[in-house]
């Protein structure tokens, strides 16, 4: 299970470019994140995000199931997007859960964004992003980059920690039986202790 989130310059893919990705597997402790600033193409050129995409998406594209938040109406395509835009492949479909979903049609919150579901919940807080912030880091000022990679490797952590919290009311949740075939148990949280 592969948790990820993006962050861009724009919500739309032909008038922005993503500045870094950051993605964390279930059974890993810590996050991956790459960014602009990772890659010599950022001297000549800071809104070339063609090695940001390329790197994150073998990563993405190794997981047997997504986990973000309102990624289907914007991670995925917006990467997808921007993959196309460089020439390269898009990423393959893989079977895909949205917390924005779960908190818009099975919670009752004030908000569906990530930072309501976490705070109702207790969980670690998101980072806050000003607007100035996200200006100097459109203009490729690095220390601003940098404060905008650490907020989205945070995103991961509470993502992961919302989608624990609330997949038991998924519609539709990705059978785990799939993911682990050794470990046969409950095809919603594959837990192997079952009760008839």
């Amino acid at each position: 299970v592969c948790f990820f989130d993006i962050e861009s310059t724009n919500l739309n893919a032909d008038f922005g470019f993503i500045l870094c990705i950051s993605w964390k597997f279930s059974d890993e402790k810590k996050a991956h994140v790459v960014s602009i600033t990772d890659f010599p193409a950022f001297k000549k050129d800071c809104t070339n995000d063609y090695h940001v995409v390329k790197n994150a998406a073998e990563e993405l594209s190794k997981a047997d199931i997504w986990v973000t938040h309102y990624g289907t109406r914007f991670d995925v395509p917006m990467i997808q997007t921007r993959l196309l835009k460089h020439g390269l492949k898009p990423m393959p479909p893989v079977p895909h859960v949205d917390t924005w979903r779960i908190a818009k049609y099975r919670l009752k919150l004030h908000s569906n964004r990530l930072a309501s579901v976490s705070q109702i919940f207790g969980l670690e807080d998101k980072t806050a992003l000003n607007g100035p912030i996200w200006l100097r880091a459109m203009a490729g000022h690095r220390p601003s980059i940098k404060y905008v990679v650490e907020h989205c490797v945070q995103d991961v952590y509470v993502l992961e920690q919302a989608y624990e919290k609330i997949k038991c009311l998924s519609p539709d949740p990705p059978n785990m039986n799939l993911v682990d075939p050794v470990e046969r148990g409950c095809p919603r949280c594959g837990e192997a202790s079952l009760q008839a």
